[in-house]
């Protein structure tokens, strides 16, 4: 008996569509669009973004008077608000994370193509 519900509860499991990562294409920015095979396209209604993948705001403080301590007040008023703009742009690679059932996908960065590591000079 036993190995019979085994052999059902594997049978259930091997039928379920897990999450898994997979590899995209943008090919439109306004609508949001991924390729994500020949035959697979999807809209900004299917995805959620991370923050790696958009342009976001941040308040930052520059030079601050008391870098160890960021309770401090007089370092909270010399914030500034700073946009970084990181939004994607036609042609670029993605990692995405398909969800569980494969109806939403999670846009988790870019792929850099040439590998390597990436050194600014400022």
């Amino acid at each position: 008996m036993i190995d019979y519900i085994k052999l059902i509860c594997s049978g259930l499991i091997d039928n379920f569509d897990f999450s898994d990562v997979v590899i995209g294409e943008v090919i439109s920015v306004n609508p949001l669009s991924f390729k994500i095979s020949d035959k697979l396209i999807i809209g900004e209604n299917q995805t959620e973004l991370s923050r790696n993948v958009m342009d976001y705001v941040e308040e930052v403080t520059d030079n601050p008077v008391y870098p160890d301590d960021v309770s401090n007040d007089e370092d909270f008023k010399r914030r500034i608000k700073r946009i970084v703009y990181n939004r994607l742009n036609v042609g670029e690679t993605v990692i995405l994370i398909k969800s569980f059932g494969g109806q939403r996908y999670f846009v988790l960065d870019r792929v850099r193509s040439g590998g390597g590591m990436i050194y600014d000079s400022f």
